[in-house]
């Protein structure tokens, strides 16, 4: 999800900060409500409601790999002339 969402804001004209911002929303986009149905769903004590709160402590190092794809990202896809704060 990422990197198509990556890739369709720089097709649509975003730079880099915008593109990356719509990445991660669209990558980061409903987890926290993936636990809530897996709970309410399966139950407080099920293996799928266990996997649900271990989810992030799997989903930091994967944000934080992603983070490291989003850098080389900008070295190999923007220019860095056009790195400029948003306004």
């Amino acid at each position: 999800m990422l990197i198509a969402s990556f890739f369709v804001g720089k097709y649509f004209g975003a730079d880099y900060s915008r593109s990356t911002s719509i990445a991660f929303t669209a990558t980061g986009n409903n987890f926290e409500l993936a636990i809530a149905v897996a709970i309410s769903v399966f139950g407080i004590n099920s293996g799928e409601a266990f996997a649900g709160v271990i989810g992030p402590l799997v989903e930091v190092p994967a944000l934080i790999a992603l983070v490291n794809l989003a850098f080389w990202f900008r070295k190999n896809y923007y220019s860095t002339n056009h790195l400029t704060p948003l306004q």
